[in-house]
């Protein structure tokens, strides 16, 4: 029991770690505000401006799907609801997903 808790553990370590480096990665926090900037600046949404702003800040499909997850807590630190900023992710995947792999 000892070693399945541990190995758990360990795991649970592991994915803290690997998620960390990828908040930590400056080109992800930046793309997530610049995309945060723009949904805040505009009324309309232009996938292709979305799409600029990945393509600009070297993001390729498995990165952007991290950014994404980014975007909403951002938003709400903004003073946005809660269920705006979530409603904008559906809207960013999609686009995310013309990136390439």
């Amino acid at each position: 029991m000892e070693i399945i808790l541990g190995i758990v553990a360990v795991a649970i370590a592991g994915y803290l770690v690997v998620n960390g480096k990828r908040n930590s990665d400056p080109l992800n926090r930046k793309c997530a505000a610049e995309i945060c900037a723009y949904l805040a600046e505009s009324v309309e949404r232009d996938p292709t401006k979305i799409l600029e702003i990945f393509m600009t800040n070297a993001r390729y499909q498995k990165q952007a799907m991290h950014v994404i997850s980014m975007v909403p807590a951002i938003l709400i630190k903004a003073g946005y609801p809660k269920e705006h900023a979530m409603s904008e992710v559906p809207f960013i995947r999609a686009v995310a997903m013309s990136l390439p792999k």
